[in-house]
């Protein structure tokens, strides 16, 4: 005859040898259930999860809570760490500029740079480098105040 009872209380045991046993079930093995189901709770509210960045394409792991932070800060859009830096400095450059401006702004910077100088980065430097030469040109064409090298009176030496 067994009867079975909750936890912290005695139940009856057959009886052995003319003795009637008692088992009694300790109070820790329902503490640690208990633990068992907050640690399950925790490892749900830390989950990690996979978010691409709106602008660059880089793929960061974080929590819910980080990634709903991150969105409420730039219009619904996710955005990295690096991508949210660069938005805050086109920001702070032009204070008037909204944030979905400097986002799209930004967003087309590395759209442009994904499609030329990630695929190929000796033309890209060329360009660049024709871009630098091509306003060294223009400023120096349209603003006379750079002196020409002037000649002295004679371009060969005298020693006295």
């Amino acid at each position: 005859m067994t009867t079975k009872a909750s936890y912290g209380e005695a139940c009856l045991l057959p009886i052995m040898n003319g003795q009637i046993l008692r088992k009694v079930v300790s109070d820790v093995s329902s503490e640690i259930d208990q633990l068992a189901k907050d640690l399950e709770a925790i490892l749900e509210i830390d989950e990690v999860m996979k978010e691409e960045c709106n602008c660059c394409g880089l793929q960061e792991e974080c929590t819910k809570e980080y990634i709903l932070q991150v969105k409420n800060s730039y219009s619904g859009k996710w955005v990295c760490g690096l991508c949210s830096e660069a938005v805050k400095e086109r920001q702070n450059r032009t204070p008037k500029t909204a944030i979905e401006e400097a986002l799209s702004s930004h967003r087309r910077f590395c759209q442009e740079f994904n499609s030329k100088t990630r695929l190929n980065p000796k033309l890209s430097f060329t360009c660049t480098m024709r871009e630098i030469a091509k306003r060294s040109y223009e400023s120096r064409k349209n603003n006379p105040s750079f002196s020409k090298i002037a000649r002295t009176s004679s371009c060969v030496p005298r020693f006295s």
